[in-house]
This record gives structure tokens, sequence and C-alpha cells, in this order.
């Protein structure tokens, strides 16, 4: 029991301090970090990590010079976005018009799902409303009073075997 204990509370004291350590503006910025958080401008639909373009090594290298100089990772991403605009971020910004791009794919799940909630409980029917329909469905009788109609069908199907 001490030890554990004697364990929690240096997991309590060291874990804010790596914590803050890692938080901290002084952080240093690695090159896979920044590498990773944008696309290449001269090679569409890769990051800049994965481009094979020799214009995509000179990026690389003006991102390890940034960081060698000290920049964060925030500010070679602003720095990217100001030149080469927002194409090199490879999400979209959650803010103004790219909401739509974070939103209209739920909208569409969720459009989706109600039409097939709908179409299944169409589908679906209830016992009572399935007889209702059946009784519905049965063809009427001729009633005596039609006899004329009853003859009339009787030598119309005749002519049209005979």
């Amino acid at each position: 029991m001490m030890r554990f204990l004697l364990a929690l509370c240096l997991v309590i004291v060291i874990y804010p301090h790596q914590a803050v350590q890692a938080a901290s503006p002084g952080a240093k910025t690695t090159f896979s970090e920044v590498a990773g958080a944008l696309m290449s401008p001269v090679c569409p639909g890769k990051l800049l990590h994965d481009c094979p373009s020799s214009e995509g090594a000179q990026l690389r290298e003006l991102v390890r010079r940034k960081i060698f100089a000290g920049e964060s990772k925030e500010q070679i991403v602003r720095y990217f976005v100001e030149v080469y605009g927002r194409d090199v971020l490879p999400k979209p910004p959650a803010e103004g018009f790219y909401l739509t791009a974070w939103l209209l794919p739920f909208g569409g799940l969720l459009a989706g799902f109600g039409v097939v909630f709908v179409l299944v409980r169409s589908w679906v029917r209830r016992p009572e409303e399935a007889e209702q329909n059946q009784v519905s469905r049965e063809v009427p009788r001729v009633a005596a009073s039609d006899d004329s109609l009853e003859n009339r069908l009787q030598r119309e199907l005749g002519d049209f075997e005979g």
C-alpha cells in the first residue's frame, strides 16, 4: 500500500511537469510535425513530407531553415498559408464557409438514415393496417340486381374466347 501511494505521488508530481514542458513555447519544433501539417503546393494531393519533386525538396529545405531559425510550427504554417493560400492546409479550417466541408457529410448521413428509416417503416406494416388493406383489396361481388351486367360479361368473354 505504501509503495502504491509513493508511486501515485511521483506520478502526480512528475506528470504536470512533463505536460508543461511539452506545451511550452520553447518546445522544439520537429521537421516531421511541420512537413506533415502542410500539403505540397507543387505535388497535388501529397503532403510536403512525401513530395518527390525538386521544388518539394526546396520547400522542405525552407521548412528546415525556419525550424533552425527557431520558428514554431504555427508560424511556419501561417507563412505557407500567406504565400501559397489555404490549399496547403491538409484539412479545411473549421470556420466560415469551410464549416460546410465539416458539416455536410454528417448532414448527408443523417438524411440517408432518415430515408432508410422511412422506407423500412413503410415496408414493415402493422398487422392491423395489413388486415385493413387486405379487406379493401377484395373484389366486390356483383349484386343480384345486376344480372344484366353479369349476362353482358359472359357474352363478351364468350366472344373473346371464341
